[in-house]
């Protein structure tokens, strides 16, 4: 680095006294000096505390096929090892979304959306997206951007928007999981995003994949930006925007990389053939969430109806039958397919919850509690504390009831108001 650039960012390092600042240090990828927010215990703190959320935030874990989820930890895994921080906890998942996406959050933990993998041609590609998202944790490119930085100062942010899709979340869902951020949803600079290019060409060259993968990958995202598949890769691209500079970027990068490596397309269909058996059923369950955002819910049962011939062992299937079902006053159907939601997925908190607001309107208001707080657990909306007080006032304990409506109010800026006044009112009838 230039004597001119290093001396002026020395003078940085020693005058900034920001309270969060912890000092200046060499990036663990990149060499470089730099500023450091925060220090790596930090970013494990972080990444344990908000993986689990935004898996939920992103359709939750795909638990019916285990053996896809394996099969990514395992290139993972063998990727990893070659980051310059192979030592961070490492956790890669795929989520049950049809939105092509993938994120990282600081500490190491990745995730990718079974709608991206449907996209991908080889092992190879698939090597080159979960590089790409090693090296934005390896490089604290998570920790220190923008957004984290704001957590710093600022405290809790406003819950994130839940099962949006076309429509399909209806306005006590769409309140959503109050948690600090949506690391999902980081826009990395143009800088971040070409060293994560870089290095991760050459963390898959070295686990023995060729680096010409992550060249086609970024043709096929630069076609996509440009054709009718931009509305389906909108998160995507919002997070990772591709661009021709990248593509050539990354030819150059792989001209200096060994040639010849891996590309696994016979092993990576072989993995995903179930998923991809499935796809026409997934595409189904999204034109019932649209239909469903239509208020078209006959046809949205219809719809779902045929996924589930399909896929008979699908979670999303019957929770999307369920929601049309109960939004045409068939409770008693609704509630049979939300049964069969909860038991095929129970670590997706929307059928969980989208039950115990059922049982709730049903008056069932010691089942529906059981199901709010089961949703609670795995994922806090605020929908969720305000059904919890209504119970609550409902059986007459108005401190109980007091209590989740406070919460609800820190959960989000949704109702707020209302919600403050109901603590009022409900402290001066507690007296």
């Amino acid at each position: 680095m230039h004597k001119r650039i290093l001396l002026p960012l020395a003078l940085l390092c020693f005058t900034a006294l920001l309270p969060t600042l912890q000092s200046c240090s060499v990036n663990p990828v990149t060499g470089k000096q730099e500023l450091s927010w925060v220090d790596e215990n930090w970013e494990r703190k972080i990444g344990e505390q908000h993986y689990g959320q935004q898996q939920q935030a992103g359709g939750g874990p795909y638990v019916i096929d285990p053996d896809l989820t394996l099969y990514v930890q395992s290139i993972g895994k063998k990727l990893a090892q070659y980051s310059k921080r192979s030592h961070l906890p490492y956790d890669f998942v795929v989520l049950n979304d049809s939105t092509p996406n993938a994120w990282a959050l600081p500490g190491g933990k990745i995730a990718i959306h079974r709608g991206l993998l449907v996209e991908l041609k080889d092992e190879a590609e698939l090597a080159a997206v979960l590089a790409h998202e090693i090296v934005h944790a390896d490089a604290r490119h998570t920790a220190q951007s923008q957004e984290v930085g704001s957590l710093i100062s600022v405290g809790q942010m406003a819950a994130s928007v839940l099962l949006s899709s076309s429509g399909y979340s209806n306005q006590a869902l769409q309140q959503g999981i109050a948690y600090t951020g949506l690391y999902g949803q980081t826009r990395y600079s143009r800088g971040r995003e070409l060293e994560a290019d870089l290095y991760g060409m050459q963390y898959m060259s070295a686990a023995g994949y060729d680096p010409k993968a992550a060249v086609s990958l970024q043709e096929t995202f630069v076609r996509l930006s440009k054709g009718r598949s931009a509305d389906a890769f909108s998160t995507l691209f919002a997070s990772h925007p591709p661009s021709q500079s990248r593509v050539a970027a990354n030819e150059q990068t792989a001209w200096g990389l060994p040639s010849g490596g891996d590309r696994g397309k016979a092993r990576f269909q072989q993995e995903i053939s179930k998923l991809m058996r499935r796809k026409p059923a997934y595409d189904l369950s999204d034109k019932a969430k649209k239909a469903i955002g239509e208020k078209k819910y006959a046809e949205a049962i219809a719809l779902a109806d045929k996924a589930i011939r399909i896929e008979a062992n699908e979670g999303e299937f019957y929770e999307v039958k369920g929601f049309a079902q109960s939004k045409l006053n068939r409770s008693s159907d609704a509630l049979k397919s939300l049964d069969k939601a909860v038991a095929l997925n129970n670590q997706y908190y929307a059928p969980i919850l989208r039950r115990g607001i059922l049982r709730y309107e049903l008056k069932s208001y010691q089942s529906a509690e059981q199901d709010l707080q089961a949703s609670l657990a795995l994922a806090p909306t605020q929908i969720a504390l305000i059904k919890l007080g209504e119970i609550a006032e409902e059986q007459n304990d108005c401190a109980k009831a007091s209590q989740y409506y406070q919460k609800a109010a820190q959960a989000g800026r949704e109702n707020q108001q209302q919600l403050q006044q109901k603590v009022l009112a409900l402290r001066s009838s507690c007296r």
